[in-house]
């Protein structure tokens, strides 16, 4: 029976700093865990902080150090994908659940069953396909990013680039 259930959401990109996106996620997940009758004993959010650039999450590392030490016996996740983008983080989860004795994992685009070879496989597939996804959109932005480099536009950013104008307009030829 599950008696500490954690919430974890994560959104890749929110330069905002309004948390929408992972407040959807954590109403939705609320709800699921509601409707299985489990108590919800915290919430783990990494807002605005891609699981694919390999940068460090710290409330995923916070959920879990408290899956080892007990303090949670199940996870709620909006889509298996907040959790990871790596294989080698979801067989590090695996490994976590297996010493804590976890195996209740609950999505609110579908359940996979990690307690079973099946579901750890399912999972598995899941992941491969959510690092092509990064991978892909990865390639499609660098060269996005080549193409204006090569046309001399800017390609964004919050800060001014080296040699123009915060208003982007002409050059400071002292920089330039």
């Amino acid at each position: 029976m599950v008696t500490a259930a954690a919430i974890y959401a994560r959104i890749s990109s929110a330069p905002t700093g309004e948390q929408l996106g992972v407040s959807r996620q954590i109403a939705d997940c609320r709800a699921l865990a509601d409707a299985r009758g489990w108590s919800v004993s915290g919430e783990y959010i990494d807002d605005d902080i891609s699981a694919y650039s390999g940068k460090a999450r710290p409330e995923y590392q916070r959920l879990l150090a408290d899956m080892s030490d007990g303090t949670v016996d199940a996870v709620v996740v909006w889509h298996l994908d907040r959790l990871h983008r790596h294989p080698r983080e979801l067989e590090e989860f695996f490994e976590v659940c297996d010493s804590s004795g976890i195996s209740d994992l609950a999505s609110v685009t579908g359940d996979i069953d990690i307690s079973t070879h099946d579901g750890r496989f399912l999972a598995r597939l899941l992941g491969a396909v959510a690092k092509k996804e990064s991978d892909d959109k990865s390639r499609r932005v660098r060269r996005k990013h080549a193409e204006l480099a090569e046309r001399g536009k800017l390609s964004g950013g919050v800060t001014r680039p080296y040699g123009s104008r915060t208003d982007r307009l002409p050059v400071i030829p002292s920089d330039a």
